[in-house]
Order: C-alpha cells, then sequence, then structure tokens
C-alpha cells in the first residue's frame, strides 16, 4: 500500500517515507547543491555503466534515482529517436535535471519524482533500465524490482551500478577500523537500505 506525505503527491511505499524526507530535504538539497563534484567523482564507473546499459538509437530508458539526472541524459542522447525517464525522490535534484536537459537541447527526456517501488510505470514501457547506485535505498527491493520489472518491455536489460560488498571495500574497512579504535561496532541488519544492501 502506498502513501503520501507532507511533500505533496508524491506517492511512496510506507517503508520509503524516511527515504523521501531526506532526499526530497536536506539530502536532496546538498547533493543537487554539488552535482557536478558528485558526477565527476564516479565518471569511471558512469563511463562502464553506460557500457554495459548499450543503449541503442530508438530505444526506451527508465533511470531509476536518477538524481541530478547525469545518466538519464547520457540515456536520452544515445537513445536519439527514443526517450528517458528519470525517476527520483528529489525536487531539488529532479530540478537540476531539468534544467541542464534544456541547456543541452535535449527533447526526449523527462523526470518524474516518484518511488519507483510503488510507481504506476505502464507496462512494457521500457526496453532498458538503469540505475547508478539509485538501488540501494529500496525498503523492499523484491517489491520495488517487481515493479520496475512489469515497466520492462519482453527482452528489456537492466544494467546497476551497485556497491561491492563492504568486506570488499578496503577505504571502508580502513575508515571502520580506525573508527571502532578496538571495539565491534554496530551493523545494519541484513538487507536494510544502504550502499552495501
Amino acid at each position: 500500500m502506498a502513501s503520501s506525505d507532507t511533500h505533496g503527491a508524491v506517492r511512496v511505499d510506507p517503508g520509503n517515507e524516511g527515504a523521501l524526507a531526506a532526499w526530497d530535504g536536506p539530502d536532496g538539497a546538498y547533493w543537487a547543491r554539488y552535482a557536478d563534484h558528485f558526477d565527476r567523482s564516479v565518471t569511471p564507473h558512469t563511463e562502464a555503466l553506460m557500457g554495459a546499459a548499450a543503449i541503442a538509437t530508438g530505444e526506451r530508458v527508465l533511470d531509476v534515482g536518477c538524481g541530478s539526472g547525469q545518466t538519464t541524459r547520457r540515456a536520452a542522447q544515445a537513445a536519439t529517436g527514443g526517450s528517458a525517464v528519470g525517476i527520483d525522490l528529489s525536487r531539488e535534484m529532479l530540478a537540476v535535471a531539468r534544467s541542464r536537459a534544456i541547456a543541452e537541447g535535449l527533447t526526449n527526456v523527462e523526470f518524474v519524482q516518484g518511488d519507483a517501488q510503488v510507481h504506476p510505470f505502464e507496462p512494457g514501457a521500457f526496453d532498458v533500465v538503469i540505475s547508478r547506485t539509485g538501488a540501494m535505498f529500496f525498503a523492499d527491493p523484491v517489491a520495488a524490482f517487481g515493479n520496475i520489472g512489469r515497466g520492462m518491455a519482453d527482452g528489456g536489460r537492466l544494467a546497476l551500478l551497485v556497491w561491492q560488498g563492504a568486506e570488499r571495500n578496503e577505504w571502508i574497512a580502513s575508515f571502520l577500523g580506525a573508527v571502532a579504535a578496538g571495539r565491534d561496532l554496530p551493523t545494519p541488519p541484513p538487507g536494510a537500505p544502504g550502499p552495501f544492501s
């Protein structure tokens, strides 16, 4: 069951209300303000994602958790005869995305504020679904990917850029080791939304 809250008509799964408050609030505002910095910091990974997605002219693309829209705009540029739709919870990040799409002269791109876990995607509407670190925030990944899957055409493709497990990230192990100072730190429950979900 979906609900809406003080953020307007944004329909979210009740488990994602905290994410809406953060991303359509201070977290989203921060990421929108520093969009260029964040986009530059993941450039090599973005290239790998776009290569894996192999978007062709005429394809219809959905970008889940599109943020400030860099990957959605890249998808629209690749799918010149098709279209790209970016969905995200953050109004401020979507405003950056729309502004940049206009500045780039893109006419085959759209940005939607919504929760991909419950958004009423048109069945079979997308040939390709991409997400650059946006698929880690769902309260119920099974429900979310089921909903996204219903929006995909038969034979559609999914390309996700995700974090490796925490144990495979040397920098997080070093950071946590320094913070722990020999103590055991609490860990999120398995399956909880976050970078290592």
